[in-house]
């Protein structure tokens, strides 16, 4: 009666989880090191550094607003004071418009430290374990930061407060229009990760 239902219940439930822990170790099994996926690992070290640009460069023109010299500084904790000095020399000799940051640039840049830096981290995870959701938001990251910069760019070559050394300028830049479409060509493959269809199977 009652006991033989619990007994089978209880093996029921024990299959179940043998099962399900089965299916993870064969995934687990089938997942690629991103040591072995190189175009990865460039795109890992895409968001690390874009990462490490958004609570430096970005957070600091969101922050500071306009800054054209070292005068005009309160030097915090964050970002260090010699970041500040380079920032500073920076839009001086190549950049201007950074310097003078108007409304519309400073909004646009705090998009960055707080919108993008924690997508940053989750897309870095997501790339080393092969998470196939991360196709979108990369999608949608990739189109925000190219519109950004045709805005960007058009006001540095064009604007009033037109770059002094256009050639540095295109160098820096460039990073911020080759490096999104890289990843957007990455993502737009089905399937992401090419262990996807050895999972299904598996599982």
């Amino acid at each position: 009666g009652k006991v033989s239902l619990a007994r089978e219940t209880s093996r029921q439930y024990i299959r179940a989880s043998v099962d399900n822990s089965e299916q993870d170790s064969r995934k687990s099994a089938v997942m690629t090191s991103i040591w072995k996926r190189p175009l990865d690992i460039i795109i890992v070290f895409i968001f690390v550094q874009f990462f490490i640009i958004a609570i430096t460069i970005d957070y600091t023109q969101t922050v500071y607003g306009s800054v054209l010299s070292v005068e005009e500084l309160e030097f915090g904790l964050w970002p260090p004071a010699s970041f500040l000095e380079a920032f500073i020399w920076w839009c001086k000799n190549v950049d201007p418009l950074l310097g003078h940051n108007p409304m519309w640039y400073e909004t646009m840049a705090s998009f960055s430290p707080f919108l993008y830096a924690p997508f940053y981290i989750v897309a870095i995870y997501a790339f080393i374990y092969e998470k196939e959701w991360i196709r979108v938001p990369s999608l949608m990251w990739g189109w925000g930061l190219l519109v950004s910069m045709i805005v960007i760019l058009r006001e540095e070559i064009y604007g009033v407060y037109a770059t002094k050394n256009l050639t540095l300028l295109l160098l820096a830049y460039g990073g911020y229009v080759a490096m999104p479409l890289f990843v957007m060509i990455r993502v737009a493959r089905t399937p992401l990760f090419s262990n996807k269809d050895a999972k299904k199977k598996t599982g």
